[in-house]
């Protein structure tokens, strides 16, 4: 019996199409522009604000619970 060899970057794309979604949106380009200086000059990454915000949505749904 031949053993596969474990192939850990199909493992991964696995694992994150099981327990991933991106979230997607358009806005104007200088809004994003103006978004992306804005976090670069505070030294914050774009997806920790976006994480942030998200969060702080469903804590106040769940408060409402």
């Amino acid at each position: 019996m031949t053993k596969k060899k474990f192939n850990e970057d199909e493992y991964k794309k696995s694992w994150q199409k099981e327990n991933m979604l991106a979230v997607g949106f358009r806005y104007n380009k200088e809004f994003v522009l103006q978004f992306r200086e804005a976090a670069k000059t505070l030294g914050l990454q774009q997806s920790d604000i976006f994480r942030k915000a998200m969060q702080e949505t469903i804590n106040k749904a769940n408060s409402k619970k």
